[in-house]
């Protein structure tokens, strides 16, 4: 792929940057993700100042004619209702089963749905760990149709090769999709409301490729990514060597730094997608979801939207459940969540794309 300057870095105004808190000493309490502390805010990128930049650099005017998606036959099989029972007797008060179902489709490009986000109220867009884009299309809150597009660099070629198009995270806000990547660590933009399927990447942050003066492995990277309601992108690294999911922040100059937050991931998982959303009183809400795998248990998957039991779904047989790493919440009407979360198949005949929903009512003052 051909080196990009990062977009960031064109939009700063020389701004000097603090220095950030340093991680939490090993051993300390692991801290739930938190808000951006309010003295750095005018320091941290901001995807309203950005937006029509990016929208300029991935889709140039007379250089990049509107493609559109190509129509997959999409499955979309719900669960029996033993396996709706099961699953719903997981979810704690004030949590419901809004929808699940086994998707499929007749194409073997189809699979690794590994991020996920709310593109509207009609539609689903998720990213493939093999550089892919997958629309799903909703009627009545239940997937009805899907169509696939393939992500583009900055050249305007198909990414290739698992280190460019390894995407895991994803974040969507005004026609601009957010991707995190494993492999080769970073975020890039891509206009797909403005140009689809033509949109070119426009980096947007490399992101740190140690942690505590660590290396980080290729394998554990970026699967989180989240646009916060003020407009910051926040990314977490699944686990480093310490077994801990540090999270960080993209700054204003194009530069991407740890934030001295970790995830709160329960012993023995991995962070693998994180959301955040403003409820209707006015207080921003984390969700994040974690995974674990073991040949004995096989996968397992902890939803995490409030504190204490009350506030999170665990998924372990026999609820039928799969290797999640997908999330994206939207409000509702009702100032309630509704949560999705999507398994990554892997590409696996062994395994399966499942794509479940969860309205969910946040405990008052959760943040």
């Amino acid at each position: 792929m051909p080196a990009m300057k990062p977009l960031a870095a064109l939009l700063a105004s020389g701004l000097s940057l603090l220095t950030l808190a340093a991680c939490t000493a090993p051993g300390a309490e692991i801290e739930p993700l938190t808000a951006e502390p309010a003295p750095a805010a005018a320091l941290l990128w901001q995807a309203e100042t950005a937006a029509g930049a990016i929208r300029a650099a991935s889709c140039p005017p007379g250089d990049s004619a509107p493609q559109a998606f190509q129509t997959l036959p999409l499955t979309a099989a719900p669960l029996t209702p033993k396996q709706a029972d099961v699953l719903s007797g997981r979810l704690p008060a004030g949590a419901r089963l809004a929808g699940a179902w086994e998707l499929g489709a007749d194409d073997p490009n189809f699979g690794g749905l590994s991020g996920l986000a709310v593109e509207d109220e009609a539609s689903l867009l998720a990213v493939t760990d093999a550089g892919g884009w997958v629309r799903i299309a909703l009627t009545g809150g239940a997937p009805a149709s899907a169509s696939i597009a393939y992500m583009r660099g900055a050249g305007g070629k198909f990414l290739h090769g698992k280190l460019e198009n390894d995407a895991e995270g994803l974040a969507y806000r005004d026609g601009v999709a957010y991707v995190s990547f494993e492999r080769d660590f970073r975020i890039e933009a891509f206009a797909i409301g403005t140009c689809g399927a033509a949109a070119k990447a426009v980096e947007i942050a490399a992101l740190p490729a140690a942690f505590e003066g660590k290396p980080l492995d290729a394998n554990e990277g970026p699967e989180a990514l989240t646009l916060t309601p003020e407009g910051h992108l926040r990314f977490g690294f699944e686990g480093a060597s310490t077994s801990v999911s540090p999270v960080g922040r993209v700054l204003a100059d194009g530069s991407a730094a740890w934030s001295g937050a970790r995830a709160a991931n329960p012993a023995g998982f991995a962070l693998v997608g994180m959301d955040s959303v403003r409820l209707s009183g006015g207080t921003d809400l984390d969700i994040t979801l974690f995974r674990a795998f073991d040949p004995l248990r096989g996968a397992r998957s902890v939803l995490r939207w409030g504190p204490g039991e009350a506030g999170q779904l665990a998924l372990s047989r026999p609820a039928l459940t799969d290797n999640f790493e997908g999330l994206a919440a939207q409000t509702l009407d009702s100032g309630d969540l509704r949560l999705w979360i999507v398994s990554d198949d892997n590409f696996s005949n062994l395994q399966r794309t499942l794509l479940y929903a969860f309205d969910v009512t946040p405990a008052p003052g959760a943040e």
